[in-house]
């Protein structure tokens, strides 16, 4: 069964949980069954949207949502491709001004259920390797209340009657071209397994909601592959993502405008290079930062460039 939550209109208790999700997960749990909540950790950035007719803003180069910044100015962000703008005032389809961002931190969520649930085993669900898999998997069998950071997570843990997902807009919000086929799996396989399927969601009348309540799969994949032709996106081109890792910013720079120079001097037209040279990511002491190459058929270039390119050993390469 599946239900949507508008959050333009329901009643809301706590800022990601509304009172008729948190009323169903009340009666799951004293049931003696297990809620499994989906929420992005890595995306809590807002995106943003148009309360007035439900428009989100999308990148004109990808078709992925476009992230509010506020420093140093305000603007709107594409994390995949490096595009940006200023932050509009109006909505370009309805010309309504109550536009929002939305979208809020993994920490947060956590927090809220645990005053909202304060009896309740809780575990999150993500990628830390700090603790043991032992630990955790005993926290995962002994909590009722399941938070996954990840859409990957297709667990197989019995007694999930639940499954909700806290902000459809902050997942669709990750910069992949996949973005929408893996949230329809991820809630086709629980729905699958006869869990209640909830779905909170400030664009109830988006077309991956339709999609996914009506259960077509045919004419999903029909509008998923005529959006990824008009952009270029596998199966129509090719797309690559290179990792520039270093313990300088500057040198990552180099090996970046370097890049631009050999493919410059190759003359390869119509190949997109992306990047942006304020956003990077640290871990380990280094900095790390994603190059896109987006092109009808990127592996007899790659060919050409590898010696040069993979010789320095803080580049690596992610075929998508």
């Amino acid at each position: 069964m599946f239900t949507i939550i508008d959050l333009n209109y329901e009643k809301c208790s706590s800022p990601f949980l509304s009172d008729e999700l948190i009323k169903k997960m009340r009666e799951t749990i004293e049931a003696g069954a297990k809620c499994l909540l989906f929420f992005n950790r890595r995306w809590s950035a807002r995106t943003l949207i148009c309360k007035d007719c439900g428009y989100q803003f999308l990148c004109d180069r990808c078709d992925l949502a476009m992230i509010v910044h506020s420093a140093p100015e305000k603007k709107l962000l594409c994390h995949h491709c490096a595009f940006e703008t200023p932050v509009p005032h109006a909505c370009p389809k309805c010309h309504g001004t109550n536009l929002l961002g939305v979208g809020f931190g993994i920490q947060k969520v956590e927090d809220d259920l645990r005053k909202l649930f304060p009896d309740t085993p809780i575990a999150r669900i993500d990628s830390d390797k700090k603790r043991s898999e032992g630990i955790r998997l005993k926290e995962i069998q002994n909590a009722s209340i399941l938070l996954s950071t990840e859409l990957g997570n297709t667990l197989t843990i019995d007694g999930i009657e639940l499954v909700a997902f806290l902000l459809l807009e902050s997942e669709m919000a990750v910069p992949e071209y996949d973005i929408e086929e893996k949230i329809y799996t991820n809630i086709a396989y629980n729905a699958r397994k006869g869990s209640d399927i909830y779905i909170q969601t400030y664009i109830p009348s988006s077309d991956l909601i339709k999609h996914i309540t009506e259960g077509n799969y045919r004419d999903f994949l029909v509008h998923t592959l005529a959006e990824r032709k008009t952009f270029r996106y596998p199966p129509y081109g090719e797309l690559v993502h290179l990792w520039v890792r270093d313990p300088s910013k500057e040198r990552i720079r180099d090996i970046i405008y370097k890049l631009k120079n050999k493919l410059e001097i190759l003359k390869t037209p119509d190949i997109e290079l992306y990047f942006d040279r304020e956003i990077f990511t640290k871990r380990n002491n280094e900095y790390g930062q994603k190059i896109v190459l987006k092109w009808l058929n990127l592996s007899p270039l790659l060919a050409t460039i590898a010696k040069e390119l993979f010789r320095n050993r803080w580049v690596s390469l992610e075929r998508k």
